[in-house]
């Protein structure tokens, strides 16, 4: 059986600075950022999709 992952909170700095950067309008984003998913680069309407559902994430937290 393979060991646990041990998931200590710390952010690696592309995914802080993605987080940080939110709320730039998304074409800002864009053009600062690729994203992927399996090795696969998201579309712009992916990439789009996926920036309205780390917002939406990220604002549950803060209510």
């Amino acid at each position: 059986m393979m060991g646990k992952i041990t998931v200590d909170g710390r952010m690696s700095l592309d995914v802080q600075q993605l987080i940080d950067n939110l709320h730039l309008p998304e074409s800002d984003l864009l053009d600062m950022f690729s994203f992927k998913f399996d090795n696969n680069v998201l579309t712009q309407d992916e990439a789009i999709r996926f920036i309205h559902f780390l917002r939406s994430e990220l604002d549950k937290r803060t209510q």
